[in-house]
């Protein structure tokens, strides 16, 4: 379960102002913020495929609108905005990514 700590620490310790606000408007940034976030999974004993998978699952959902269409079709999208966002969108976000990360593990074989 060590992967929990590394998407913690990759997406929250090792994220800066520039990658979070920048990320969804261009390519780069996010790709900076990827390439960080998975330095912590580098020590997590992952096959190469599991590493690709879990970046390219980040890639794609912190570029795209996906958690809000998610939060929409699921009859969330007023809880979005105040009182309950931002925090029901970051809660949102990062459980759609752990639960992917959890998936690839077990895939994998891991513990």
């Amino acid at each position: 379960m060590h992967w929990i700590y590394a998407h913690l620490i990759g997406d929250f310790c090792f994220q800066n102002d520039w990658m979070a606000l920048n990320k969804k408007k261009h390519w780069f940034p996010c790709l900076v913020h990827i390439v960080t976030y998975m330095i912590p999974f580098l020590f997590c004993g992952m096959k190469w495929w599991q590493l690709l998978a879990i970046a390219l699952q980040h890639y794609l959902q912190d570029r795209s609108n996906f958690i809000m269409w998610f939060m929409k079709i699921k009859g969330s999208a007023v809880s979005s905005g105040p009182p309950c966002g931002p925090w029901s969108i970051i809660l949102t976000d990062n459980i759609v990514h752990i639960l992917w990360i959890a998936f690839i593990v077990r895939v994998g074989g891991m513990a």
